[in-house]
């Protein structure tokens, strides 16, 4: 029941969103952006103009939002999922609309002498930029990661890992991507990390970790660190657990199991869901959005945790409340080590975002727009 009526809120919503008559484009001169933190909207799946881009200048303490359409007068798109940077261009890849735009960092106008549609893409994902003429793209339907060039925007090369693929961290010469998603593929295992050359663009290594492996960060150690769903929408399902992986080696280790705990005043059962990890400048410390989970999976009652490479174990005196919302997507500044929290409450409606210092003191907020996700620092 719960569902369906999240269902039936989100179609009302578009329906009046579509309505609305959208922002009219404007001069792209007025727009150069400065130090601050991109923000993608990723809007109601299947609705093409409900994704938008958003912009925060916690200097001014001041927020943009719907840049994308404002700039360049058409939407961005259906599920904008990631972003990245390369010589003052900023890269854009829309999940289900198979777009990677190319725009300028600082204005934020499109490149309409690159291709942005990809037609030879199933579902684009993440895209990670190994040289100026060189960059993987994850692919959540396509067995296997795309290889383009940056320059031109043209594909020029796959490789074949025959399982799709999601989340990507860089040591050395070696790229680590999650195999997060089997739904197009049941019998695939989604439980492991894939490891390619990227020099000769092959996969070297298949490393077993838990089930469902999400996001991935790199320590202070060069050690990737694996978070992993597990399955707690099922009673007996496997729990989250968290994963040390010695790049070395190639081997994996179970360091932490997010189990159930039972509530000493009621002695209810609490599940929970561990959905995102990010790490600190130093690589010391990895922050961790972990949720309660009820009977039907949904999550809520957020809360980021902060884990210590060092003592192997989360701190009992760090903790951010999402106060009974639910926490969406998170990011550290990799300059101030201050940590960019996404907050989702009614899922219609826009999403704010929280910034904390690295001890969780806030500092300021801002609202964003429809589902705030995926956040990058310029």
């Amino acid at each position: 029941m719960k569902r369906l009526q999240i269902l039936l809120l989100a179609i009302m919503a578009v329906t009046l969103f579509s309505c609305k008559p959208q922002p009219s484009p404007v001069d792209p001169g007025m727009f150069n952006l400065g130090s601050g933190v991109l923000v993608l909207n990723e809007g109601v799946y299947q609705f093409s103009d409900g994704g938008s881009l958003s912009f925060y200048d916690p200097e001014a303490d001041t927020v943009a939002n719907k840049l994308f359409y404002k700039v360049n007068g058409i939407p961005i798109g259906d599920v904008p999922e990631s972003m990245a940077l390369l010589d003052g261009k900023l890269f854009i890849v829309v999940n289900s609309s198979n777009y990677i735009y190319k725009v300028d960092a600082n204005t934020l106008v499109l490149d309409t002498t690159k291709p942005y549609q990809l037609v030879d893409f199933y579902s684009p994902r993440e895209m990670h930029i190994v040289a100026p003429n060189k960059a993987y793209v994850s692919d959540l339907i396509g067995k296997g990661l795309w290889i383009i060039n940056p320059q031109d925007m043209t594909h020029c090369g796959f490789v074949e890992t025959g399982k799709t693929t999601e989340k990507m961290v860089q040591v050395g010469n070696e790229l680590y991507f999650s195999n997060w998603s089997n739904y197009y593929f049941p019998a695939m295992e989604k439980n492991t990390v894939q490891v390619v050359d990227i020099d000769n663009d092959v996969k070297v290594a298949e490393i077993r970790v838990g089930k469902e492996p999400n996001t991935m960060v790199v320590d202070k150690n060069n050690h990737v660190w694996v978070l992993c769903e597990g399955a707690t929408w099922q009673d007996d399902g496997e729990k989250p657990t968290m994963w040390e992986i010695d790049p070395m080696l190639k081997t994996a280790q179970c360091r932490y199991t997010f189990d159930d705990v039972v509530d000493p005043e009621t002695g209810e059962v609490i599940r929970f869901a561990a959905s995102n990890i990010k790490a600190d400048p130093t690589g010391r410390y990895f922050y961790v959005i972990v949720s309660h989970v009820d009977e039907d999976g949904d999550a809520s009652d957020s809360e980021v945790h902060r884990f210590d490479v060092e003592t192997q174990q989360f701190s009992e005196a760090f903790c951010i409340s999402s106060e009974g919302d639910t926490f969406y997507n998170m990011a550290v500044d990799p300059r101030t080590g201050e940590i960019y929290v996404s907050r989702i409450g009614n899922p219609v409606a826009p999403g704010m975002v929280y910034r904390y210092t690295a001890d969780g003191v806030l500092l300021s907020s801002f609202k964003a727009d429809i589902f705030p996700s995926a956040m990058l620092f310029k």
